[in-house]
């Protein structure tokens, strides 16, 4: 039988986790899957295939490197709720990209660049 990849399910960065859990429920609509503890320093969230594993870790650089792409359906109506959010990212502005999909990127708290990507057709 032929291998599958079914999901990707990154670790992201979060200087503060709770604060993580916060902003990926409102900005995106996640939801808790998992919390180590109160406050969480690990913790699952997300919603239909798209899953983040966000764990404790001040470093500021790391986070800033850190960067993903998350594809979507139904991307102007999650455009509106990032921006109700505050989250989109100045130089992330939704638009439809010369190689065919219509994007837009957002910043987490901890810095954090996520493009959430709508494939043409």
């Amino acid at each position: 039988m032929a291998t599958r990849f079914l999901r990707v399910s990154p670790l992201i960065p979060a200087r503060d986790v709770e604060e993580a859990i916060r902003f990926y429920r409102d900005a995106f609509g996640f939801e808790l899957d998992y919390r180590d503890a109160e406050p969480a320093r690990f913790a699952i969230v997300g919603r239909d295939s798209a899953w983040l594993n966000l764990f404790f870790n001040e470093d500021k650089y790391l986070a800033d490197q850190t960067s993903l792409r998350i594809v979507v359906d139904g991307v102007d109506a999650l455009h509106e709720r990032c921006q109700a959010a505050g989250c989109v990212h100045p130089n992330g502005a939704l638009g439809t990209r010369p190689w065919g999909t219509r994007e837009f990127s957002i910043i987490d708290p901890s810095g954090v660049c996520i493009a959430l990507v709508e494939q043409a057709g």
